[in-house]
């Protein structure tokens, strides 16, 4: 399980049966400062994220193909929850109702 940050909705003419009804977002991991960690990831979006939201990012093939019932599915990474706080040795990193502190680009 990893953290990451929505950067951007993915619109598809046409996609994989696997995927219908759920939405492809492109995410950026981040690490525990929040910074972007390594290349931006497809995800399949099963919590409804919204742009810049902080997510939960699962990126296990056979367990995202195990969510969409489908083992064939061309899959490996989804987002699995969103989150609202993150807590590291007693103090808060992120707060998602506490306004946003970082600069120009966030």
């Amino acid at each position: 399980m990893n953290l990451a940050r929505v950067v951007r909705k993915v619109v598809a003419t046409f996609k994989h049966p696997a995927f219908s009804g759920r939405p492809l977002l492109l995410v950026q991991p981040v690490d525990l400062a929040l910074k972007a960690k390594g290349p931006e990831v497809l995800a399949i979006d099963f919590m409804g994220a919204d742009l810049d939201e902080l997510v939960l990012l699962m990126k296990e093939g056979s367990s995202v193909q195990q969510m969409l019932e489908n083992k064939e599915a061309p899959a490996d990474a989804a987002i699995v929850g969103i989150v609202d706080t993150v807590c590291l040795e007693g103090r808060t990193i992120f707060d998602k109702s506490a306004p946003a502190t970082t600069g120009a680009g966030g």
